[in-house]
């Protein structure tokens, strides 16, 4: 297999292998979300949501992506809002409504949402609470400029 591969590689010229860390535009990382600490729940303009976020740019640490873990306690709430990227939730624990441009979606575990950018979307936690991932195709999470629909 090894001089099949060989071959091939000679025939397409120079070949580089894409898992070596100096062809990554940036070095990889793990991150332990029982390390990170809860942000908000305390500002009335977002509700009383709570998130986490695990990977997260920098202007001098640039990544490719933002990712996070948003939790609510029962009834909790995210207000309706906009931003410019795109982002999508995926159901960890618990369950709720998720409102995308005035249509509900219910969201639980192994749930994926897809919210495509600048579409209003909030979100109200059931009994139980919830918690779901999010993710954004942004450099990092400060550069997201969210448009609440209470302040619009």
């Amino acid at each position: 297999m090894t001089d099949l591969l060989d071959s091939f590689a000679a025939e397409i010229g120079t070949a580089t292998p894409l898992h070596q860390a100096s062809n990554l535009p940036h070095a990889p990382l793990a991150v332990d979300a029982a390390h990170v600490p809860l942000s908000g729940g305390t500002d009335p303009a977002y509700g009383e949501v709570r998130w986490r976020t695990l990977i997260n740019g920098t202007p001098e640490a640039p990544r490719d992506m933002v990712l996070g873990i948003a939790e609510f306690g029962p009834g909790d709430r995210l207000l309706p809002h906009r931003h410019t990227p795109a982002e999508f939730y995926f159901g960890l624990e618990g369950s709720g409504t998720v409102t995308i441009d005035g249509m509900p979606h219910h969201i639980a575990p192994g749930i994926a949402l897809y919210i495509p950018g600048d579409a209003e979307h909030g979100t109200v936690a059931g009994p139980e609470g919830l918690r779901f991932a999010y993710g954004f195709p942004s450099a990092g999470f400060e550069s997201i400029e969210y448009r609440f629909s209470a302040s619009a």
